[in-house]
């Protein structure tokens, strides 16, 4: 039955929700999001609806919620500030009173980072149920001597030569930018581009041609970047931006305060005083874990022990480690078992009998209505899971690694397994500037890294490669793959996803045929180009720009 309120109760619960007599409705932004958790956590133990317990809240005097709502009306702090004191007391207790774990995923936070290093901006981004925005390599040209001095290596007897390096990157990644998109429009000339169809020499309108000749050179400036951020040490100050629940928050403050680099532990305990003020009843058991900082420094100990005279194996950029030799009969009976009565393991029994004929019609008919990439196959696709051996750029690594709908387990950051050197660095005549830098940094690196392995990981350009594990299910790889493989991204993770296609494909072909929205194209010119244009063409229809 709907709920049915007073004149007066209305007047009360108007400004807080979207609607006072719908089945489904939002709070509006001016309910705090511990009063969010602690309403929602009440749907387990109360039979009135979420409104009917909000004017619960207001009328209960223990819970300082209604003096928390007039004080926000007075626009006195001092009021506001002694009443959220009180219902935050009060809201501690009820969440005690459920306790479960679960409470905290029911508020909401919004935490920037900046000045962060790349290193901790990939830990930051590891919180799997969080969701990252980072400042581009792409779009923003980084500044010069903008990076991460961390305290061990400053204090040590490398503090002037890392600074030297730092300094010496980046100012080769600036003094070159000019120079790069003057290769760039010479080695790909607006000339040689259609524009919906129609190349610029062809174009009456001269908006249309200033529209052009801007996505062009915003082309231009993100492919020379794309180029140039080999240059880039993994000390460069980043900024991201973090919206997770409480839960998520808490256990990423955990990690962060556990981990063995100061910058992360410093990371971790701002975010957490921070978070103190804004969601403190789903933050407050945050703290360092000696299980986690104990196992991290154990193992690596350990895995020395064991491996350390181990001769490592070569590898290429992407290894299929191992896959589900029997994906196919799991993703059919995966694919039945949601539209039948009939249980798995009967389904699995059928599948595997049925002739590949039979189980591509089953397939065929699960994953062939596909229209865009967007339209990720149904759930019975994570039946299958494949796991991938990777060994790229750090840069690379930077974008893939925000694909967190699986496992992934990187390695150090070390200069062992070598760079990768761009084809434009050569083909633009700077290949000798930029293999001196490069074996530079190896020199210094291994310096530092004798004395402190894991510092040493903020004086490695993201040109050197990191090796990383990446484990998946099917589902995922059409989303990894599809988006990962168009024109527009990074020529160096394009390539990545492009070799898991292959690979793939090679072992489940029936499977992989659906993915019909991989680009395999491995030619490398102005990939930003269309979306540039199409971008200016929709600012240009609701009159943003020329």
């Amino acid at each position: 039955m709907a709920d049915s309120f007073t004149e007066d109760e209305k007047k009360i619960l108007e400004p807080y929700f979207t609607n006072l007599d719908g089945p489904v409705f939002a709070f509006t932004s001016r309910v705090p999001e511990e009063v969010v958790a602690v309403l929602f956590s009440k749907y387990s133990r109360s039979a009135h609806s979420i409104r009917k317990n909000f004017l619960d809240l207001v009328k209960d005097p223990e819970s300082g919620f209604g003096g928390l709502l007039e004080s926000v009306g007075s626009g006195s702090n001092d009021a506001f500030t002694a009443a959220l004191a009180k219902a935050r007391d009060f809201f501690r207790r009820i969440l005690v009173e459920y306790g479960d774990d679960s409470v905290g995923e029911l508020g909401m936070a919004h935490v920037a980072f900046e000045n962060v290093s790349q290193i901790a901006a990939k830990k930051i981004e590891d919180a799997r149920l969080a969701s990252p925005l980072e400042k581009s390599t792409r779009y923003v040209v980084f500044e010069k001597g903008n990076y991460c001095k961390p305290s061990a290596i400053m204090r040590s007897e490398f503090s002037n030569e890392y600074m030297a390096l730092c300094d010496e990157l980046f100012g080769a990644y600036s003094s070159q930018l000019e120079p790069m998109k003057a290769f760039v429009r010479e080695r790909w000339p607006i000339a040689e581009f259609d524009f919906n169809g129609r190349r610029i020499s062809r174009m009456a309108d001269e908006h249309e041609v200033k529209r052009a000749k801007s996505a062009y050179e915003s082309s231009v400036k993100a492919k020379a970047l794309d180029i140039l951020r080999y240059y880039l040490p993994a000390a460069t100050f980043t900024n991201l931006g973090i919206t997770a629940n409480g839960r998520a928050f808490e256990y990423l403050i955990l990690k962060l305060m556990s981990d063995e680099l100061e910058e992360m532990r410093e990371i971790g305990r701002m975010m957490h005083e921070e978070l103190l003020k804004v969601i403190p009843s789903l933050v407050k058991r945050a703290a360092p874990s000696s299980y986690l900082a104990e196992t991290r420094m154990e193992m690596r100990a350990f895995a020395a022990g064991k491996l350390g005279g181990v001769q490592q194996d070569k590898q290429p950029t992407v290894t299929l480690v191992s896959y589900d030799k029997d994906a196919e009969v799991k993703v059919v009976a995966a694919a039945l078992y949601q539209f039948s009565g009939h249980p798995m393991g009967q389904l699995r029994k059928m599948a595997e009998k049925m002739t590949a004929a039979e189980r591509i019609e089953v397939i065929d008919e699960f994953m062939g209505r596909r229209s865009s990439r967007r339209e990720r196959p149904l759930r019975a696709a994570e039946a299958a899971c494949y796991q991938f051996d990777v060994l790229s750029d750090y840069g690379a690594y930077r974008d893939l690694q925000r694909h967190r709908m699986m496992t992934q387990i990187p390695q150090l950051l070390t200069v062992e397994n070598g760079y990768d050197l761009p084809p434009e660095i050569p083909e633009a005549g700077i290949e000798k500037q930029f293999t001196a830098l490069m074996e530079k940094a190896a020199f210094l690196y291994r310096k530092i890294a004798a004395k402190m392995p894991l510092e040493a990981q903020y004086a490695v350009p993201l040109a050197y490669r990191i090796r990383y594990l990446m484990q998946f299910n099917l589902r995922e790889a059409y989303h990894l793959i599809e988006l990962r493989s168009v024109p527009q991204g990074h020529p160096s993770y394009r390539h990545v996803v492009q070799e898991m296609f292959r690979q793939m494909n090679a072992v489940h072909p029936t499977l992989v045929h659906y993915m019909k929205y991989a680009n395999m194209d491995e030619l490398d010119a102005l990939g930003r180009l269309k979306s540039e244009f199409r971008k200016e063409e929709k600012l240009a229809a609701i009159g943003k720009t020329i």
